[in-house]
């Protein structure tokens, strides 16, 4: 290697941008240019200087040309790139490989030619990734999309308030397209998405309560959401306790709506064991919750009296009934009696706590004044008998229920009591009544400590009309 090769490479960028210097590039290339000619002015392969014409393109070619430069330029692309092409040429005319032009060579060297068909097919292979990735990121949204929206991709919907009868089931706690799938199922509606629609124009919709419906089979989507939230559709599922029925009275209610007989459904009463009473339990009565009920069409009277026992169970844990039964002495048991006589005894849930403070009052009686609890709605429960006055036998009767003639709490509850009449009985009012009386035209109860304050009590509720 000649130190004129060695300066030659030196001015070479390595990446083949441009020299660093293209003036003392091209005097010495010009140098060696003269040196090389014999005395003819040839060259030692007999080519003359001149053998070549400039081989820089054209004006004219320039004209159309977007990208062409000024030639008055002086620039590495044009006039400087020619002075090489000349100078650089080998024997034959041809260029060196090893040393491609600075800014690659021009569009029509066999080099880019070969470079460019090579890097076609990755070209093309790229962009059919790309197309791929593409593809499948905007079905994977679609997807999402229609999952957001409410499913499906069309909002097929029916006309009209639809035909024959279709019972549908809203769980608790379900969504609008939820309950969507629950009536498009059913055939109540054409799809899900056009309830959801219809659910989300409508406020109300909120309201929608589980339980089962009675709907028809191809609804509109409006229709069927005006008849969800219509309690007249639900009404032939729904079972109502109210506070203070007695088990007789739960009974009599499922036989009217079930048509089971009413023995089957005694005889299930006289084994609460198999309903899962708590243990402490007597009977069945008090475990029955005061509530508002679905009645699954498939569910047998022993699973729906079960349910009833099962949400008794639910709100005795809510209010801590054990562990506060046991904090103030008393067995579970008899606070969920004391509940029930709570329950019958007053109206108003203000007056429990009360009511709860005289019996446990009359229970804990040591002057002898108070051998029993005298209470007529125990007596009532015993004869089954809630209207009018009781009689001298009703009261006088040995019956365990009757605490006119039997001392302390009757064996079991009398009713089943709410949840206010149970928080009565655990956390009763401080006070040392002995009395009290529910007046029959103000419809409050009032209370005494004394037998004074309960004469002159006994004279209000007889003038305000009420009977002995």
């Amino acid at each position: 290697m000649t130190g004129g090769n060695l300066d030659e490479m030196l001015d070479e960028d390595p990446y083949r941008r441009g020299r660093r210097s293209s003036g003392h590039a091209d005097r010495r290339a010009a140098d060696r240019r003269q040196a090389d000619q014999g005395p003819d002015g040839r060259y030692p392969d007999g080519y003359p200087e001149d053998g070549y014409p400039e081989d820089g393109y054209a004006a004219d070619d320039y004209a159309d040309d977007p990208h062409a430069r000024d030639p008055g330029v002086d620039s590495r692309g044009d006039r400087r790139g020619g002075d090489r092409r000349r100078a650089r040429r080998g024997a034959g005319g041809h260029e060196p490989q090893d040393d491609a032009e600075d800014w690659g060579g021009g569009w029509d060297d066999d080099g880019d030619e070969e470079r460019r068909s090579r890097a076609l097919p990755k070209l093309i292979a790229v962009l059919l990734v790309v197309a791929v990735l593409v593809g499948v990121g905007i079905f994977g949204i679609g997807k999402v999309i229609g999952r957001v929206s409410g499913g499906g991709s069309t909002s097929a919907d029916y006309t009209g308030m639809g035909e024959g009868i279709a019972v549908v089931q809203v769980p608790d706690g379900a969504t609008a397209r939820q309950i969507g799938v629950e009536l498009q199922d059913a055939d109540v509606t054409a799809s899900v998405s056009a309830f959801v629609k219809a659910a989300s124009a409508n406020p109300k919709s909120l309201g929608i309560q589980p339980g089962t419906y009675r709907l028809r089979s191809r609804m509109s989507a409006e229709a069927a959401l005006a008849a969800l939230l219509d309690p007249a559709s639900s009404a032939p599922f729904k079972f109502v306790i109210k506070e203070g029925m007695t088990v007789r009275q739960v009974l009599k209610g499922l036989h009217e709506r079930l048509g089971t007989p009413l023995s089957e459904l005694e005889a299930i009463a006289r084994s609460p064991a198999q309903l899962g009473v708590p243990s402490y339990a007597p009977t069945l009565e008090g475990y029955l919750f005061p509530s508002t009920y679905d009645l699954d069409p498939g569910s047998t009277p022993v699973q729906l009296l079960t349910s009833f026992v099962t949400r008794f169970k639910k709100e005795a844990a809510s209010i801590g009934l054990e562990t506060k039964a046991a904090a103030i002495g008393v067995k579970p048991a008899e606070i969920v009696t004391i509940a029930s006589i709570v329950e019958k005894e007053v109206a108003n849930a203000s007056e429990g706590p009360q009511v709860a403070q005289v019996i446990y009052n009359r229970l804990h009686d040591t002057t002898g004044r108070f051998r029993r609890l005298d209470m007529d709605s125990t007596t009532r429960y015993a004869d089954d008998e809630y209207e009018g006055p009781l009689t001298k036998d009703q009261l006088n009767k040995a019956n365990p229920y009757n605490t006119r003639a039997v001392a302390g709490l009757p064996p079991g509850a009398i009713s089943n009591p709410g949840i206010w009449a149970l928080k009565s009985a655990l956390e009763p009012a401080d006070g040392s009544w002995l009395y009290f009386v529910s007046m029959p035209q103000s419809k409050v109860t009032r209370f005494a400590a004394t037998d004074e304050e309960w004469a002159a009590l006994r004279a209000q509720y007889l003038a305000e009309g009420g009977k002995e």
